[in-house]
Order: structure tokens, then C-alpha cells, then sequence
């Protein structure tokens, strides 16, 4: 992995971000680097707006992050194909 990039320090040094689930309202933890998570209390899908970032663009981001990683990023389908719900973020 390459050291130094300031745009991929979001997925290299995950950190917990708190949103209130978009189908029950309870407070729920999504990592920086999940594209999704399962609410804990609804048990619905979650889908987090990463928003355009150097991932989606820079010709070295799989050697930057790591192929598990991007293509984790990649994702937007939960595994088991369920709905997702899309939240409006006020982090």
C-alpha cells in the first residue's frame, strides 16, 4: 500500500461515525470505510453516502487502499441483496 495520501486517510484509518437509522430513528454506528451496515435494532440495511472521493477516480487507489478494501468501497448491495435504506447524514 502506498503511505501519503491525504484523500484515502478515511479508509485507511477507519473511525466510527453515529447516524440515526433512516427506517426505525435509533441511533446506529457506521466505520468511514462501509459503504454499508446492518442497523442493530431494525435490522435493516444501511446505505452511507461516501460521496466522490479519490477512489473513484485515482489510477492508484487499489495500491493505495488494497484490493480488499476497494472493492469492499465498490459495493452498494448488501450481501444478501435485501432493501437498503439511504439515510440523510447530519454527522
Amino acid at each position: 500500500m502506498i503511505k501519503g495520501c491525504p484523500g484515502a486517510i478515511a479508509f485507511k484509518e477507519a473511525r466510527p461515525d453515529y447516524i440515526d437509522c433512516p427506517h426505525c430513528g435509533e441511533e446506529m454506528e457506521v466505520w468511514s470505510d462501509e459503504p454499508l451496515a446492518r442497523c442493530p435494532h431494525c435490522n435493516l440495511w444501511v446505505s452511507r453516502d461516501r460521496g466522490a472521493s479519490c477512489i473513484d477516480w485515482c489510477q492508484s487507489a487499489v495500491e493505495c487502499i488494497g484490493l480488499e478494501a476497494y472493492e469492499r468501497l465498490q459495493r452498494v448491495r448488501p450481501p444478501e441483496d435485501e432493501p437498503v435504506v439511504e439515510p440523510s447524514l447530519s454527522v
